[in-house]
């Protein structure tokens, strides 16, 4: 004969909901920076700079699936690639995380 399992609390079962989201939110955001884009070493590579904002507003929030802000678009140079870092914020749960661009088109100069 099987014994029962004792009766939990609200407040015990809530909290664990609580913890398996925080750990799946969690996943995700390993996840998105496993993707291209997700760090300096795998950027996404795009024809011009024109394109960059475009792109990573279309990106949805890897924690909560909303849309995202750009707050600041920077240019740089790493190992002698010309990169271009685009800080996003999302607008729902607040949460930063950064997406890497390598400009792939021709130099008018």
């Amino acid at each position: 004969m099987a014994k029962r399992q004792p009766k939990r609390s609200e407040r015990t079962v809530r909290r664990e909901g609580e913890r398996a989201t925080t750990r799946l939110q969690e996943d995700r955001e390993r996840l998105f920076a496993l993707e291209p884009g997700g760090r300096i070493e795998r950027p996404i590579e795009a024809a011009s700079a024109a394109v960059i904002e475009a792109h990573a507003t279309s990106v949805p929030c890897p924690r909560c699936g909303s849309s995202q802000e750009v707050t600041e678009h920077i240019a740089l140079v790493h190992q002698g690639v010309r990169l271009r870092e685009a800080q996003l914020r999302c607008r729902q749960c607040g949460s930063r995380r950064s997406l890497w661009f390598k400009i792939v088109g021709n130099s008018l100069n």
